[in-house]
Protein backbone atom coordinates (compact mmCIF):
# COMPACT_ATOMS: atom_id res chain seq x y z
CA UNK A 1 0.00 0.00 0.00
CA UNK A 2 0.91 3.67 -0.62
CA UNK A 3 2.62 5.55 2.08
CA UNK A 4 -1.02 7.43 3.71
CA UNK A 5 -1.11 11.38 4.27
CA UNK A 6 -3.96 12.62 6.19
CA UNK A 7 -5.37 16.07 5.54
CA UNK A 8 -6.67 17.36 8.22
CA UNK A 9 -8.18 21.31 9.50
CA UNK A 10 -10.61 23.07 10.93
CA UNK A 11 -14.35 23.40 8.77
CA UNK A 12 -14.40 25.39 5.50
CA UNK A 13 -10.84 26.39 5.30
CA UNK A 14 -10.40 24.69 1.75
CA UNK A 15 -9.19 21.53 3.01
CA UNK A 16 -11.37 19.77 0.24
CA UNK A 17 -10.63 21.82 -2.49
CA UNK A 18 -7.29 21.27 -1.83
CA UNK A 19 -7.92 17.41 -2.03
CA UNK A 20 -10.05 17.50 -5.08
CA UNK A 21 -6.98 19.62 -7.50
CA UNK A 22 -4.55 17.15 -5.67
CA UNK A 23 -6.52 14.14 -6.97
CA UNK A 24 -9.31 15.67 -9.28
CA UNK A 25 -11.68 12.69 -7.60
CA UNK A 26 -14.39 15.79 -7.31
CA UNK A 27 -15.21 15.07 -3.59
CA UNK A 28 -18.13 17.58 -2.53
CA UNK A 29 -16.91 20.78 -1.79
CA UNK A 30 -17.58 23.93 0.80
CA UNK A 31 -20.49 25.91 1.98
CA UNK A 32 -21.97 22.92 3.81
CA UNK A 33 -23.23 22.23 7.61
CA UNK A 34 -22.65 18.63 9.62
CA UNK A 35 -20.19 16.05 8.42
CA UNK A 36 -19.73 12.73 7.64
CA UNK A 37 -17.57 10.41 9.33
CA UNK A 38 -16.26 9.00 5.92
CA UNK A 39 -13.09 10.09 4.55
CA UNK A 40 -12.13 10.83 0.59
CA UNK A 41 -8.94 8.62 -0.24
CA UNK A 42 -7.20 8.79 -3.67
CA UNK A 43 -4.07 8.22 -4.37
CA UNK A 44 -1.78 10.93 -6.11
CA UNK A 45 1.05 10.53 -8.45
CA UNK A 46 4.63 12.33 -7.05
CA UNK A 47 5.81 14.65 -9.80
CA UNK A 48 9.22 13.20 -11.63
CA UNK A 49 10.29 14.42 -14.97
CA UNK A 50 12.61 11.75 -15.04
CA UNK A 51 9.77 9.30 -15.59
CA UNK A 52 8.71 10.59 -19.19
CA UNK A 53 12.48 11.35 -20.18
CA UNK A 54 13.39 7.55 -19.54
CA UNK A 55 9.74 6.11 -20.89
CA UNK A 56 10.69 8.20 -24.30
CA UNK A 57 14.06 6.87 -24.50
CA UNK A 58 13.08 3.33 -23.77
CA UNK A 59 9.86 3.68 -25.99
CA UNK A 60 7.99 2.31 -23.20
CA UNK A 61 4.42 1.66 -23.49
CA UNK A 62 3.53 2.38 -20.14
CA UNK A 63 4.68 4.77 -17.35
CA UNK A 64 4.05 4.26 -13.89
CA UNK A 65 5.00 7.20 -11.15
CA UNK A 66 5.47 6.41 -7.87
CA UNK A 67 2.75 7.34 -5.28
CA UNK A 68 0.98 8.56 -1.96
CA UNK A 69 -2.73 8.04 -0.42
CA UNK A 70 -4.37 11.46 0.84
CA UNK A 71 -7.19 10.39 3.26
CA UNK A 72 -9.03 13.96 3.39
CA UNK A 73 -11.11 13.87 6.84
CA UNK A 74 -14.13 16.65 7.52
CA UNK A 75 -13.31 19.74 9.29
CA UNK A 76 -12.48 18.64 13.17
CA UNK A 77 -13.48 21.47 16.01
CA UNK A 78 -12.87 22.19 19.19
CA UNK A 79 -13.84 19.07 21.17
CA UNK A 80 -12.98 16.86 18.52
CA UNK A 81 -10.45 14.77 20.82
CA UNK A 82 -13.55 13.48 22.30
CA UNK A 83 -13.52 9.79 20.71
CA UNK A 84 -17.58 9.13 21.73
CA UNK A 85 -18.55 11.53 19.32
CA UNK A 86 -17.82 12.45 15.32
CA UNK A 87 -14.41 14.17 16.32
CA UNK A 88 -13.50 10.80 17.83
CA UNK A 89 -14.67 8.66 14.62
CA UNK A 90 -12.47 11.30 12.44
CA UNK A 91 -9.37 11.47 14.40
CA UNK A 92 -9.26 7.11 13.54
CA UNK A 93 -9.34 7.71 10.17
CA UNK A 94 -5.85 9.70 11.00
CA UNK A 95 -4.43 7.50 13.15
CA UNK A 96 -3.11 5.24 10.71
CA UNK A 97 -1.39 7.73 8.01
CA UNK A 98 1.96 8.16 8.10
CA UNK A 99 2.16 12.41 7.93
CA UNK A 100 -0.40 15.28 8.55
CA UNK A 101 -1.30 18.04 6.24
CA UNK A 102 -2.77 20.64 8.61
CA UNK A 103 -5.00 23.23 5.98
CA UNK A 104 -4.95 26.89 7.52
CA UNK A 105 -6.96 29.19 5.82
CA UNK A 106 -5.44 32.20 4.81
CA UNK A 107 -8.59 34.26 3.02
CA UNK A 108 -11.29 36.08 3.81
CA UNK A 109 -14.43 35.49 1.74
CA UNK A 110 -17.86 37.41 2.90
CA UNK A 111 -19.96 33.98 1.38
CA UNK A 112 -17.61 31.37 3.42
CA UNK A 113 -17.93 31.94 7.16
CA UNK A 114 -15.27 30.57 9.73
CA UNK A 115 -16.24 28.85 12.49
CA UNK A 116 -14.46 31.03 14.86
CA UNK A 117 -15.96 34.27 13.41
CA UNK A 118 -12.54 35.79 12.04
CA UNK A 119 -9.29 34.80 10.11
CA UNK A 120 -6.30 34.06 12.38
CA UNK A 121 -4.44 30.37 10.96
CA UNK A 122 -1.98 30.38 13.99
CA UNK A 123 -5.13 30.55 15.87
CA UNK A 124 -6.41 27.73 14.33
CA UNK A 125 -3.43 25.50 13.85
CA UNK A 126 -3.08 26.10 17.76
CA UNK A 127 -6.99 24.70 18.06
CA UNK A 128 -5.40 21.54 15.81
CA UNK A 129 -2.84 20.99 17.64
CA UNK A 130 -4.49 20.88 21.00
CA UNK A 131 -7.09 18.93 19.73
CA UNK A 132 -4.64 16.15 18.50
CA UNK A 133 -2.37 16.66 21.77
CA UNK A 134 -5.59 15.93 24.27
CA UNK A 135 -6.56 13.01 21.95
CA UNK A 136 -3.14 11.41 22.11
CA UNK A 137 -3.08 12.09 25.91
CA UNK A 138 -6.35 9.89 26.35
CA UNK A 139 -4.50 6.90 24.49
CA UNK A 140 -1.04 7.37 26.82
CA UNK A 141 -3.33 7.52 29.94
CA UNK A 142 -5.09 4.73 29.12
CA UNK A 143 -1.74 3.16 28.49
CA UNK A 144 -0.10 4.10 31.61
CA UNK A 145 -2.97 2.05 33.75
CA UNK A 146 -2.07 -0.98 31.64
CA UNK A 147 1.61 -0.49 31.66
CA UNK A 148 1.89 0.13 35.24
CA UNK A 149 0.29 -3.00 36.43
CA UNK A 150 2.37 -5.22 34.38
CA UNK A 151 5.69 -3.09 35.54
CA UNK A 152 4.86 -4.03 38.52
CA UNK A 153 5.39 -7.68 37.68
CA UNK A 154 8.08 -7.26 36.74
CA UNK A 155 8.39 -7.15 32.95
CA UNK A 156 11.25 -5.28 31.63
CA UNK A 157 9.20 -4.13 28.37
CA UNK A 158 6.50 -2.37 30.56
CA UNK A 159 8.69 -0.75 32.48
CA UNK A 160 10.51 0.71 29.52
CA UNK A 161 7.28 1.59 27.24
CA UNK A 162 5.75 3.46 30.95
CA UNK A 163 9.02 5.44 31.23
CA UNK A 164 8.50 6.39 27.48
CA UNK A 165 4.85 7.32 28.20
CA UNK A 166 5.47 9.21 31.15
CA UNK A 167 8.30 11.79 29.06
CA UNK A 168 5.85 12.15 26.22
CA UNK A 169 3.11 12.66 28.73
CA UNK A 170 4.27 15.64 29.90
CA UNK A 171 4.26 18.04 26.06
CA UNK A 172 0.66 16.60 25.79
CA UNK A 173 -0.46 17.76 29.15
CA UNK A 174 0.37 21.44 27.91
CA UNK A 175 -1.31 20.65 24.21
CA UNK A 176 1.93 20.54 22.83
CA UNK A 177 2.80 17.56 20.81
CA UNK A 178 4.57 14.41 21.83
CA UNK A 179 6.96 14.51 19.22
CA UNK A 180 8.65 17.32 21.43
CA UNK A 181 9.76 14.82 23.75
CA UNK A 182 12.67 14.01 21.67
CA UNK A 183 12.83 10.24 21.78
CA UNK A 184 15.61 8.25 20.05
CA UNK A 185 14.06 5.92 17.63
CA UNK A 186 13.85 2.81 20.25
CA UNK A 187 11.69 4.78 22.51
CA UNK A 188 9.53 5.85 19.32
CA UNK A 189 9.50 2.04 18.19
CA UNK A 190 8.08 1.18 21.51
CA UNK A 191 4.97 3.73 20.93
CA UNK A 192 4.15 2.15 17.39
CA UNK A 193 1.61 0.63 18.47
CA UNK A 194 -0.45 3.60 19.73
CA UNK A 195 -0.39 5.43 16.76
CA UNK A 196 -0.13 8.63 18.47
CA UNK A 197 -1.07 11.36 16.25
CA UNK A 198 1.35 14.19 17.62
CA UNK A 199 4.49 11.55 16.81
CA UNK A 200 3.77 12.15 12.90
CA UNK A 201 5.52 14.58 10.77
CA UNK A 202 3.36 17.65 9.68
CA UNK A 203 3.24 19.40 7.17
CA UNK A 204 0.97 23.28 7.25
CA UNK A 205 -0.59 24.65 4.38
CA UNK A 206 -1.54 28.21 4.12
CA UNK A 207 -4.35 28.17 1.98
CA UNK A 208 -3.97 31.24 0.55
CA UNK A 209 -6.38 33.22 -2.33
CA UNK A 210 -4.55 35.06 -5.65
CA UNK A 211 -3.64 38.17 -3.10
CA UNK A 212 -1.58 35.50 -0.60
CA UNK A 213 0.83 34.55 -3.77
CA UNK A 214 3.17 37.30 -2.85
CA UNK A 215 5.87 36.92 -0.63
CA UNK A 216 4.83 39.53 2.30
CA UNK A 217 1.21 38.24 2.99
CA UNK A 218 0.71 38.92 6.60
CA UNK A 219 -1.73 35.48 7.34
CA UNK A 220 0.62 32.87 4.81
CA UNK A 221 4.03 34.88 6.81
CA UNK A 222 2.51 34.27 10.20
CA UNK A 223 1.68 30.42 9.67
CA UNK A 224 5.46 30.16 8.25
CA UNK A 225 6.89 31.77 10.92
CA UNK A 226 5.21 29.51 13.61
CA UNK A 227 5.97 26.75 11.09
CA UNK A 228 9.72 27.31 11.48
CA UNK A 229 9.62 27.96 15.53
CA UNK A 230 8.04 24.25 15.51
CA UNK A 231 10.21 22.97 13.23
CA UNK A 232 7.57 21.90 10.45
CA UNK A 233 7.16 22.63 7.19
CA UNK A 234 4.53 25.14 6.04
CA UNK A 235 3.68 25.51 1.70
CA UNK A 236 1.87 28.13 0.63
CA UNK A 237 -1.27 27.07 -1.69
CA UNK A 238 -4.02 28.94 -3.51
CA UNK A 239 -6.29 26.18 -3.21
CA UNK A 240 -9.00 27.54 -6.34
CA UNK A 241 -5.86 28.56 -8.70
CA UNK A 242 -4.73 24.71 -8.03
CA UNK A 243 -8.43 23.01 -8.56
CA UNK A 244 -8.81 25.09 -11.76
CA UNK A 245 -5.68 24.47 -13.05
CA UNK A 246 -6.29 20.44 -12.40
CA UNK A 247 -8.62 20.79 -14.93
CA UNK A 248 -6.56 21.84 -17.51
CA UNK A 249 -4.71 19.61 -19.77
CA UNK A 250 -1.01 19.39 -19.04
CA UNK A 251 0.16 21.13 -22.19
CA UNK A 252 -1.98 24.28 -20.96
CA UNK A 253 -0.61 24.12 -17.22
CA UNK A 254 2.40 25.91 -17.73
CA UNK A 255 1.00 28.83 -19.57
CA UNK A 256 -1.65 29.09 -16.59
CA UNK A 257 0.78 29.35 -14.13
CA UNK A 258 2.64 32.37 -15.91
CA UNK A 259 -0.08 33.92 -15.72
CA UNK A 260 0.03 34.00 -12.24
CA UNK A 261 3.68 34.18 -11.58
CA UNK A 262 4.14 30.55 -10.41
CA UNK A 263 7.38 28.63 -11.33
CA UNK A 264 5.71 25.66 -10.04
CA UNK A 265 2.45 24.49 -8.86
CA UNK A 266 1.96 24.48 -5.32
CA UNK A 267 0.68 20.69 -4.77
CA UNK A 268 3.25 19.52 -6.39
CA UNK A 269 5.68 21.41 -3.72
CA UNK A 270 3.50 20.04 -1.33
CA UNK A 271 3.69 16.50 -2.37
CA UNK A 272 7.00 16.27 -3.10
CA UNK A 273 7.80 17.99 0.96
CA UNK A 274 5.19 15.19 2.04
CA UNK A 275 7.80 12.66 0.06
CA UNK A 276 11.07 13.93 1.26
CA UNK A 277 9.06 14.41 4.92
CA UNK A 278 8.23 10.74 5.24
CA UNK A 279 12.09 9.98 4.16
CA UNK A 280 11.31 8.75 0.91
CA UNK A 281 13.34 8.37 -1.90
CA UNK A 282 12.53 6.85 -5.67
CA UNK A 283 14.58 4.07 -7.64
CA UNK A 284 13.90 3.96 -11.36
CA UNK A 285 13.17 0.62 -13.45
CA UNK A 286 13.22 1.38 -17.56
CA UNK A 287 12.21 -1.46 -20.22
CA UNK A 288 10.13 -1.29 -23.68
CA UNK A 289 7.01 -2.67 -21.81
CA UNK A 290 7.28 0.05 -18.61
CA UNK A 291 9.09 2.64 -17.03
CA UNK A 292 8.33 3.01 -13.42
CA UNK A 293 9.35 4.53 -10.42
CA UNK A 294 9.32 2.91 -7.01
CA UNK A 295 8.89 4.27 -3.36
CA UNK A 296 11.40 3.21 -0.75
CA UNK A 297 13.02 4.64 2.48
CA UNK A 298 16.50 6.31 2.45
CA UNK A 299 19.24 3.57 3.30
CA UNK A 300 17.48 0.78 1.52
CA UNK A 301 19.63 -2.04 0.39
CA UNK A 302 19.59 -3.54 -2.82
CA UNK A 303 17.80 -6.93 -2.19
CA UNK A 304 15.02 -5.11 -0.03
CA UNK A 305 14.31 -2.37 -2.90
CA UNK A 306 13.94 -5.57 -5.44
CA UNK A 307 11.58 -6.91 -2.70
CA UNK A 308 9.56 -3.26 -3.86
CA UNK A 309 8.82 -5.21 -7.16
CA UNK A 310 8.47 -8.81 -5.89
CA UNK A 311 8.97 -10.87 -3.29
CA UNK A 312 10.48 -13.59 -5.92
CA UNK A 313 13.59 -11.19 -6.66
CA UNK A 314 14.40 -10.44 -3.28
CA UNK A 315 14.90 -14.07 -2.40
CA UNK A 316 16.62 -14.99 -5.29
CA UNK A 317 18.70 -11.63 -5.53
CA UNK A 318 22.06 -12.15 -7.12
CA UNK A 319 23.12 -8.85 -7.85
CA UNK A 320 21.99 -5.29 -8.91
CA UNK A 321 23.09 -3.63 -12.27
CA UNK A 322 22.90 0.10 -11.60
CA UNK A 323 23.74 3.27 -13.21
CA UNK A 324 22.90 6.85 -12.06
CA UNK A 325 20.22 8.81 -13.95
CA UNK A 326 22.28 12.31 -14.33
CA UNK A 327 25.11 10.04 -15.48
CA UNK A 328 22.82 8.52 -18.19
CA UNK A 329 21.75 12.09 -19.04
CA UNK A 330 25.38 13.31 -18.96
CA UNK A 331 26.41 10.44 -21.72
CA UNK A 332 23.46 11.69 -24.04
CA UNK A 333 20.88 9.19 -22.42
CA UNK A 334 22.74 6.27 -24.16
CA UNK A 335 23.52 3.01 -22.06
CA UNK A 336 25.72 2.45 -24.35
CA UNK A 337 28.21 5.55 -23.44
CA UNK A 338 27.20 5.18 -19.75
CA UNK A 339 28.59 1.32 -20.00
CA UNK A 340 32.12 3.11 -21.95
CA UNK A 341 32.80 5.72 -19.06
CA UNK A 342 32.11 2.79 -16.53
CA UNK A 343 29.39 4.49 -14.96
CA UNK A 344 27.40 0.96 -15.46
CA UNK A 345 28.06 -0.54 -11.93
CA UNK A 346 27.21 -4.07 -10.50
CA UNK A 347 27.07 -3.65 -6.86
CA UNK A 348 26.23 -6.76 -4.38
CA UNK A 349 23.62 -7.37 -0.94
CA UNK A 350 25.12 -4.47 0.55
CA UNK A 351 24.64 -2.00 -1.70
CA UNK A 352 22.26 1.25 -0.11
CA UNK A 353 20.11 2.58 -2.84
CA UNK A 354 20.32 6.42 -3.69
CA UNK A 355 17.74 8.55 -5.32
CA UNK A 356 17.73 8.37 -9.04
CA UNK A 357 19.29 4.83 -9.48
CA UNK A 358 18.10 3.09 -12.67
CA UNK A 359 18.53 -0.45 -11.94
CA UNK A 360 18.46 -4.12 -13.58
CA UNK A 361 17.53 -6.70 -10.96
CA UNK A 362 19.37 -10.23 -11.53
CA UNK A 363 18.19 -13.16 -9.42
CA UNK A 364 17.31 -16.46 -9.48
CA UNK A 365 14.30 -18.63 -8.14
Amino acid sequence: MALQCGIIGLPQVGKTTIFNALTAAGARVGGFSGASDNPNIAQVAVPDPRLDDLAKAFKSKKITPATLRFVDVAGLAKGSSRADGLGGRLLAHVREVDLLVHVARCFENEHVSHVEGSIDPVRDAETIQIELALADLETVEKNMERAAKTARSGDKKAKELLAVLERVKVPLEDGRAAREASLKEEETTLLRDLSLLTLKPMIHVANVDESGLVPDHPLALALEAMAAQDDTLCVRICGQIEAEMATLPPEERDEFMQVYGLKRSGLDKLITASFDLLNLMTFLTAGEKETRAWNIKRETRAPQAAGKIHSDIERGFIRLEVYDYDDWVSCGRDEKKVKEKGLWRSEGKDYVMRDGDVCLFRFNV
